[in-house]
């Protein structure tokens, strides 16, 4: 029987190599979708945050690269509202991710995989203020219906909610860990260690799906 570091190198490979092999006229039609239900999403969380007040949304998300589902869209709608936009700076001598606020595309470069991030100009947010945090958009290659997710392998965005759990026991907030998702990357069970990260939200070709992970 397959270990579970097995199945997912597999599952890892199969996925990547279908989502790098896209039609680009399918990936463009489902990014439109996806965006638009991202919109919908970003309004919903605007509209429970201000309660009158209009304060911003505070947004972490990836800077996409490759066959990644784009996340410039995101950021543009951020920026163009006042949200506070957040990306991920790694430190892989720790290894760990620094977040770094980014106010627009010329506060991005090439990182040490020719990954985008925010330059070191960029002012950082310290782990105390994590539970500020309305959304936190992860990347990842497949998702199932009950959160699950699996990544490139590296366990920075594992580590990271990890620590986030752990500042956010200590108050009554925690945002949402969400997902864009293209075609082919839901899946009918995602192979899952008990520290992984789970998903409470897919944005996906087919509308939003808001997913309850108590008991899991």
């Amino acid at each position: 029987m397959q270990d579970l570091a097995e199945l997912k190198i597999q599952l890892r490979s199969r996925l990547k190599q279908s989502r790098d092999l896209m039609d680009v006229s399918m990936r463009q039609q489902a990014m439109t979708q996806i965006n638009a239900g991202m919109k919908r999403e970003l309004e919903h969380l605007r509209q429970a945050k201000s309660k009158g007040s209009n304060r911003p949304l505070i947004i972490f998300s990836y800077l996409s690269y490759g066959s990644e589902a784009s996340t410039a869209c995101l950021f543009q709608e951020g920026w163009n509202h006042g949200d506070v936009m957040l990306a991920p700076k790694v430190l892989a001598e720790s290894p760990r991710m620094e977040l770094r606020r980014v106010t627009g595309e010329q506060d991005t470069e090439p990182g040490i995989w020719g990954i985008p991030e925010p330059k070191n100009s960029c002012v950082v947010l310290s782990p105390e203020d994590w539970p500020k945090l309305d959304l936190v958009l992860v990347p990842g290659l497949g998702y199932d219906l009950h959160g699950g997710r699996i990544g490139y392998g590296g366990g920075y965005y594992d580590r990271f909610a990890e620590m986030l759990a752990a500042k956010c026991a200590m108050t009554d907030k925690k945002p949402l860990m969400g997902a864009m998702v293209l075609p082919g990357q839901l899946q009918d069970k995602i192979p899952m260690d008990l520290l992984d990260l789970r998903i409470d939200l897919l944005i996906t070709t087919e509308g939003i799906l808001h997913i309850s992970n108590k008991g899991l």
